[in-house]
C-alpha cells in the first residue's frame, strides 16, 4: 500500500536507503527502473543499503523503487536521481555539451516511453509464466495446493493489469510482429546513437548508461519465449551487448553472488 512512513527509522545521514523489488536470479532486479537506480548508485559511488519491499511497501505515489534520504522519501527514478545529484554534488554525472544532454535526454525517453511498453506488450503476448519460477517470484507462493491457488490468481491479475494498461498506452494495440519491429527499430537507432564509444556519454558512464543498462539487461539476461529481440541484439547489435557486459562487469563485481543467493546487499554493505 502507498505510504509516507518511513521504513528505515534508524537511518544514517547521507546515506541512501533504496527499496526496490526482491533479487532474481537471471539478473539483480526484474524492474528496469531498479536496475537502472541501483547501477547509478554504484556510478555515483552513493552509499547506499537495499530494502526489499516483499511486494507490500510503495511509495506515496504507489511506485517501486523509491528511497530514503535523511529521514525523507522520494519517488520515481528520475526524480530520485536529480535529488541525489544536488545532495551529493553529482553534477558532473552528466555530460557537459548542452547537444549531448539533449540527446541523452531524447533517447532516455525512446527507451522508459516506448521500447519498455514494447517489451511489456510482447510479453503479455507470449505469456508470463517465468515470473512464477522460483528463479523469479514463485518463492513467496508456498507450496502444493497454496501455491497453485496463489498463482492462478496471481496469473490473471497480471494478465489483467498488463492488458489494461497496456491497451490504454496503444502499444497492446498491434500485434507481435508489429511489436517485433517496433522493438528492432527501438535497438537500432539506440545501437547507432552508442557507435563504437564505451559508454553512451563518451569515456565515462552518466546517467544515460544506468538507463539503458537497467533496460537493456533483461533482453541479454531473460530467456524469452521467442528470443526474436535477444537474437536480433546479438546479431545486429552487438555494440550494445558488449555495453550490458562492460556495465556488468565494472560496476557489479557482486553479480554472481546476487543472483544465486539473492541477498540484497551482497557487495554495498551498510557503510
Amino acid at each position: 500500500m502507498p505510504s509516507t512512513a518511513l521504513l528505515k527509522r534508524d537511518w544514517q545521514k547521507q546515506h541512501v536507503y533504496m527499496v526496490q523489488y526482491p533479487r532474481c536470479r537471471p539478473l539483480p532486479n526484474l524492474s528496469p527502473w531498479s536496475l537502472k537506480l541501483e547501477t547509478w548508485l554504484r556510478f555515483a559511488d552513493i552509499p547506499f543499503t537495499n530494502i526489499s519491499n516483499e511486494f507490500k511497501k510503495f511509495s506515496s505515489k504507489g511506485q517501486v523503487p523509491f528511497i530514503e534520504l535523511n529521514g525523507r522519501q522520494i519517488a520515481d527514478s528520475n526524480i530520485i536521481i536529480e535529488a541525489l545529484k544536488q545532495e551529493f554534488g553529482k553534477a558532473n554525472m552528466e555530460p557537459s555539451d548542452p547537444k549531448e544532454q539533449a540527446l541523452a535526454r531524447a533517447f532516455s525517453a525512446l527507451v522508459e516511453d516506448h521500447f519498455t511498453w514494447v517489451q511489456g506488450a510482447l510479453r503479455l503476448k507470449s505469456g508470463f509464466d517465468f515470473l512464477f519460477t522460483d528463479d523469479f517470484f514463485g518463492r513467496y507462493h508456498g507450496t502444493g495446493l497454496k501455491r497453485r491457488m496463489i498463482q492462478f490468481a496471481a496469473k490473471r491479475w497480471v494478465k489483467k493489469v498488463g492488458h489494461d494498461r497496456s491497451q490504454a498506452q496503444g502499444m497492446g494495440r498491434h500485434n507481435a510482429d508489429e511489436l517485433v519491429e517496433m522493438g528492432k527499430e527501438d535497438l537500432k537507432a539506440i545501437s547507432i546513437y552508442l557507435g563504437d564509444k564505451p559508454y553512451f556519454g563518451g569515456d565515462r558512464p552518466t546517467t544515460i548508461d544506468a538507463t539503458m543498462f537497467g533496460h537493456l539487461a533483461s533482453i541479454v539476461y531473460i530467456k524469452s519465449a521467442d528470443g526474436i529481440l535477444l537474437k536480433y541484439i546479438t546479431e545486429t547489435c552487438p555494440n550494445l551487448v558488449q555495453f550490458v557486459q562492460r556495465i556488468k562487469e565494472k560496476y557489479w563485481p557482486d553479480w554472481e553472488e546476487t543472483c544465486s543467493t539473492m541477498n540484497m546487499n551482497a557487495h554495498h554493505k551498510k557503510d
